[in-house]
């Protein structure tokens, strides 16, 4: 792993493990939300095995997940290729400056660009731009409103590769997600299936 980024990633790490302790204390609003380190290594390595290069994340926070991307991304490119390889959705704006902090400090915010809003809009916004099929994504990841992950995966799937991944947190834990991923497992033209890691990932594999 990158240094620069690991060294964030410990700190946020540590924040994460606190807040997983002391739930009651921490204004929910104000908390990370961040995946577990399990989950962040499997996508780290998944994300380098399938050799992704532009990713779309939907729920930033404060930028753990984003963080694990942005290693995956360095070890996919050239240096050439990682301006703005990964966009992110945000509709909070203190946890969007927090997470522009922690990607300074890893030195990596020419890698990510940051959209402020409501994501249903955000990926009206980016599907207006990929009516042509050009730049699709390689990887998705879900992680935001549960109620709207289904629509969130509709939005999306048009913009995502043949042979790309939209993957997409909280499966076992959310009954939202449960029905999110009935959803993706009927859908044809996708592969889908559940890995009971962490709060468990569904992991959908566009064929078409």
């Amino acid at each position: 792993m990158e240094p620069k980024i690991e060294q964030v990633i410990l700190r946020l790490q540590k924040q994460a493990d606190y807040e997983n302790q002391h739930k009651d204390k921490i204004d929910h609003d104000k908390r990370m939300l961040a995946i577990t380190k399990e989950t962040a290594m499997f996508y780290n390595i998944l994300i380098k095995a399938t050799k992704a290069k532009k990713i779309l994340e939907i729920g930033l926070s404060t930028g753990y997940s984003t963080l694990w991307f942005a290693d995956a991304v360095i070890y996919n490119t050239k240096k050439s290729e990682r301006k703005n390889a990964i966009t992110t959705i945000e509709q909070s704006q203190y946890k969007i400056q927090i997470a522009k902090k922690n990607f300074e400090e890893a030195c990596v915010s020419e890698i990510i660009d940051v959209k402020e809003g409501l994501a249903i809009d955000a990926l009206s916004d980016l599907s207006k731009k990929f009516e042509k099929r050009q730049d699709l994504f390689d990887f998705v990841f879900i992680d935001a409103d549960k109620e709207n992950s289904i629509e969130y995966f509709k939005t999306c799937l048009p913009m995502v590769k043949k042979g790309g991944i939209i993957a997409a947190d909280n499966i076992l834990d959310s009954n939202d997600m449960k029905k999110y991923a009935k959803y993706a497992q009927k859908k044809p033209d996708v592969v889908s299936v559940t890995v009971p890691i962490g709060w468990g990932e569904e992991i959908t594999f566009k064929t078409k």
